[in-house]
């Protein structure tokens, strides 16, 4: 069926404000949003203020590393959670698992079907406007409440995986990358932080491994990689939400950098990619609670990365923090690499595409932005700078 509205009528029919810029007269932008939007469902409560929204600050810490001079290894099982579970919900959170060495805290996940719908319209509105010679793509990153909640609270929530496959479903332009169950197969791993919102690299490398090979390319084997320890972190649920059971057993951050490192060039630009300065991809003297700004430093920049790839596929990555972790694994994948935050940048996202020459867009996005209007709404503002 052609679709026939435009994403302002979707916006108006969710339960929010104003929706800002609409689908109107652009010469890069073409209407595609089906009429056809989930209706009559149980819309989620609105979201409160997560950590990832929130400017990390940083402490008087000293990060302690490790690199582990041999050759890496794929783990195979960290400790699994005490048979019989406790919880509590402490300062918007839940901390299950209390004084043990798995205690852990997790943000509550909730899903709005009305709000899948938009951001699925927002993709196949992107993805038609940069034209079929662009692979678009849309990765949904689950948040660790989807493989580590208490038996008790599981039914409490909804499935992550099933509200993903939701969106990738409703998308006709769009290509989904379902990671969820390679996730899954791998949660006795040290895949999430405990004392932070994000997950840890290794699984951002399970996912990458999926997007590449979902995309055709080249990618490099883990063994490849050099393994890099911050013992004693103490993440944002401990320094923003004030969790103070976590302290008696902080993370291990571990991350990895990619035997290409030094063949990389790396640019930050601002957020209209005009002024723009040489750097790096790691920033391993951030603060130890800074850990996870260990790679790309920071989220108000465009990054631009020159790789050894043997090809010439140029990705575009238009993300939330959490797309942060996919880049050093796919430097071996991808000629050129744009990193840009949807918080953050200040022209024409589908210009953009079009002048940099992009072959592949992805859109990297914790679980959580799939509820959140204010985030979809990024994705849609972006295309009319």
């Amino acid at each position: 069926m052609n679709k026939k509205f435009t994403l302002v009528t979707l916006a108006a029919a969710l339960m929010f404000s104003s929706c800002g810029n609409t689908i109107a007269d652009n010469s890069d932008i073409r209407s595609t949003v089906s009429s056809d939007a989930t209706s009559g469902t149980q819309t989620a409560p609105p979201p409160t203020e997560s950590p990832a929204d929130v400017v990390t600050t940083t402490s008087e810490t000293v990060a302690v590393t490790t690199t582990t001079p041999t050759t890496t290894t794929l783990p195979v099982t960290t400790t699994e959670p005490p048979a019989e579970s406790s919880y509590e919900f402490m300062n918007g959170c839940i901390l299950a698992y209390s004084g043990t060495p798995q205690v852990r805290a997790m943000e509550e996940f909730y899903y709005s079907p009305e709000n899948g719908r938009y951001l699925a319209d927002c993709i196949d509105v992107f993805a038609e406007s940069v034209g079929a010679n662009v692979n678009t793509s849309l990765m949904l990153i689950p948040t660790s409440q989807e493989f580590y909640t208490p038996a008790e609270l599981k039914d409490s929530y909804p499935d992550q995986k099933e509200c993903a496959d939701e969106v990738y479903g409703m998308m006709t332009s769009g290509i989904g990358v379902p990671i969820n169950s390679v996730l899954e197969e791998h949660k006795a791993e040290y895949i999430y932080s405990r004392t932070d919102y994000h997950w840890q690299p290794l699984a951002a490398y399970y996912a990458a491994k999926v997007y590449a090979e979902q995309s055709g390319v080249d990618f490099a084997d883990f063994e490849s990689y050099e393994e890099v320890e911050r013992e004693g972190y103490l993440g944002a649920f401990y320094s923003l939400n004030d969790i103070y059971p976590l302290e008696e057993y902080p993370d291990t951050f571990t991350y990895y950098k990619p035997a290409n490192l030094d063949k990389l060039g790396v640019v930050f630009h601002d957020t209209y990619f005009s002024d723009g300065y040489e750097g790096q991809l790691f920033f391993e003297d951030n603060d130890l609670s800074s850990s996870y700004t260990v790679f790309v430093g920071t989220d108000d920049t465009i990054l631009e990365i020159d790789t050894d790839a043997p090809n010439d596929r140029v990705l575009v990555i238009f993300k939330d923090s959490y797309g942060n972790a996919l880049v050093p694994f796919l430097t071996s994948s991808f000629k050129k690499i744009y990193l840009c935050d949807n918080r953050f940048f200040d022209i024409n996202s589908v210009s953009f595409a079009h002048d940099v020459g992009a072959t592949d867009v992805l859109f990297a996005l914790g679980a959580a932005s799939s509820s959140s209007y204010d985030k979809i709404e990024l994705i849609e503002n972006n295309m009319y700078k």
